[in-house]
């Protein structure tokens, strides 16, 4: 069987249900009533001459069938989808999609100003989306279509995963106005002998930095754990505490706070890369939204 020439809609159920292991799950995942479902998987049993899936306790599971099948149902999807794309075209200023990407906090607080101006430039009647996505989720997030992309720091991601590295963002040191740090540039000893905030969301008490110092025979007192950086500007206000944060978060907590910023005195910079599945490598309309993040993570793009 050509399984290209199978209907669209019911490839993507035979998809769907591969994925959620259950009619409901499958039926919401792609927009289809549970009866329309049942019906769609009634005729791919008939096109396929097999049960596909079958009732387990777990819910339902494949048949060694369905298990042949789902690469060339995958395939086949990718490649209809492609061949439809290349037809139709995309044009963002009339485009009424919804855009998901997943962001680390770091990279929605450096993105989210240019990328909220350009997309509503280019893109009036569409919506932009913005996700919690790190660790090792984000590749699930990708794979089950619940971002589009995600913007975070990405290690080694599985070959249905592509990326980019999107920006390196050196980091800075920032404190209350009138700080004597702010006085004039520290030297690696001082800095460590400051009293520090540490933005940790998971409850770490050091990080790389804190191993970069120790190869010079310094430690640094971590005297604040914060969740996020949006604690760090009141951290900062209320004490002579000091916080080493990415040039860009220095440069949004200045604009709404009144600190200091001065070098950090040792190379150190946050990589943040981009990452999307790869079904979605020659999708127009996606291939527009990674150029519009990554025309936002330009160094002048304002962020």
């Amino acid at each position: 069987m050509n399984i290209r020439a199978v209907d669209l809609n019911l490839l993507k159920a035979f998809d769907a249900l591969m994925t959620e292991r259950a009619v409901t799950r499958a039926a919401a995942r792609i927009g289809l009533s549970q009866p329309a479902m049942s019906h769609a998987l009634s005729r791919l049993r008939g096109l396929f001459a097999d049960e596909l899936f079958v009732r387990a306790a777990a819910g339902m599971e494949p048949t060694t069938r369905a298990h042949e099948i789902a690469p060339l149902v995958t395939a086949a999807i990718e490649h209809i989808e492609a061949a439809l794309r290349l037809g139709a075209g995309f044009d963002p200023a009339t485009s009424a999609a919804i855009f998901t990407a997943g962001m680390a906090e770091y990279a929605e607080i450096a993105l989210v100003g240019p990328l909220a101006r350009a997309f509503a430039r280019a893109a009036p009647g569409a919506t932009l989306r913005l996700l919690p996505a790190t660790g090792r989720g984000i590749a699930e997030q990708l794979e089950r279509g619940a971002i589009d992309v995600a913007v975070a720091h990405i290690g080694n991601p599985p070959a249905h995963i592509e990326a980019t590295v999107l920006l390196r963002d050196p980091f800075v040191v920032v404190a209350r106005q009138g700080h004597p740090v702010a006085a004039q540039p520290m030297s690696l000893e001082a800095y460590a002998a400051q009293n520090h905030v540490l933005v940790s969301p998971h409850g770490t008490t050091t990080g790389a930095l804190d191993r970069i110092l120790v190869d010079f025979g310094l430690k640094r007192r971590i005297a604040m754990l914060v969740a996020t950086y949006l604690a760090v500007p009141a951290a900062l206000a209320a004490s002579d505490l000091i916080a080493t944060v990415p040039r860009r978060v220095a440069e949004q907590i200045a604009a709404n706070a009144t600190i200091a910023i001065t070098p950090l005195p040792v190379d150190f910079a946050t990589t943040v890369s981009m990452a999307w599945h790869r079904r979605a490598a020659a999708d127009p309309a996606q291939s527009w939204f990674r150029t519009l993040l990554s025309d936002a993570a330009a160094p002048d793009s304002g962020g």
